[in-house]
């Protein structure tokens, strides 16, 4: 179950985090996997893990914060593996503009097309180039978005943030319907918070991480290969019937009566910020 053999994958935010545990795990499923990420430092230790794995591995450092760079990725994972049957849109984030994150009353223009460059823009036309090769090549093939719990939760303080990731669900349903009959299946993963570079100012200390898990009923943060787990599945032969689908991996946390409570509790809206 879940033999990658002959699959050729590109993940991108592959230098850390999830994105590195999703690469790592297509490889030893038996992928081959291109891997895309600002930092070609980073990049070059988890290609130097997958060799080790017996897999091949390509470097392909790329910002995507410009959305032109996305197109030209693809081309450039495809040349160097002469196929693809799978892309990860991993990357994304915050995007370090004044007013990215915190209340929409301090938030700018800058930030705001900032931000859905690249939590919307580079991972859809990274996704439409990956469907038209996965089409021409006649082999179907899977692709992923991975979100946030906050793209179907309002969080304050997030709003940018998750409403791009929200454009992103809709974007994966739209286009899984209008690939699916070339066989390419589109799908997402909504993660809660997972235990990562990017996370770890929230859970720096014991009490912090206890305090974080306490919100989840199965009583801990996610690690990433909880998210790569789900990516194995929804990237596989096995799931060959899934499509537009959005799959929560977010430790129970859909089945509390609130879902931000946490986030309400440490990042109030300030009076100042009010409109």
């Amino acid at each position: 179950m879940f033999s990658y053999e002959g699959k050729k994958a590109l993940v991108t935010g592959a230098g850390r985090g999830i994105g590195r545990a999703i690469a790592l795990a297509f490889a030893r499923q038996g992928a081959d996997v291109a891997l895309a990420a600002r930092s070609r430092d980073q990049l070059e230790e988890v290609a130097e893990e997958i060799r080790a794995l017996g897999r091949q591995a390509y470097v392909l450092p790329t910002n995507l914060g410009d959305v032109l760079a996305a197109d030209a990725m693809v081309g450039q994972g495809v040349e160097a593996m002469g196929a693809l049957h799978v892309l990860v849109n991993n990357a994304g984030g915050g995007v370090d503009v004044p007013g990215d994150f915190g209340p929409l009353a301090e938030t700018s223009p800058e930030a705001f097309d900032a931000m859905y460059a690249l939590n919307v823009r580079s991972p859809l036309f990274a996704a439409i180039a990956a469907a038209k090769q996965m089409g021409a090549q006649g082999t179907g093939g899977a692709i992923l978005n991975i979100v946030s719990i906050d793209a179907v939760f309002p969080a304050p303080t997030e709003a940018l943030y998750g409403s791009a990731k929200a454009a992103l669900v809709n974007l994966t349903k739209v286009l899984g319907y209008e690939v699916g009959p070339d066989r390419v299946r589109v799908n997402a993963i909504a993660p809660g918070v997972v235990e990562t570079a990017l996370t770890a100012p929230w859970l720096a200390t014991e009490e912090m991480r206890q305090d974080r898990a306490s919100f989840y009923p199965l009583g801990r943060v996610g690690q990433p290969d909880d998210v790569a787990a789900a990516a194995v599945y929804l990237c596989s032969d096995e799931a060959g019937w899934v499509s537009g689908n959005v799959l929560y991996v977010t430790g129970g946390q859909l089945a509390t009566s609130d879902v931000f409570r946490w986030t309400r509790a440490h990042n109030p809206v300030p009076e100042s910020a009010r409109i």
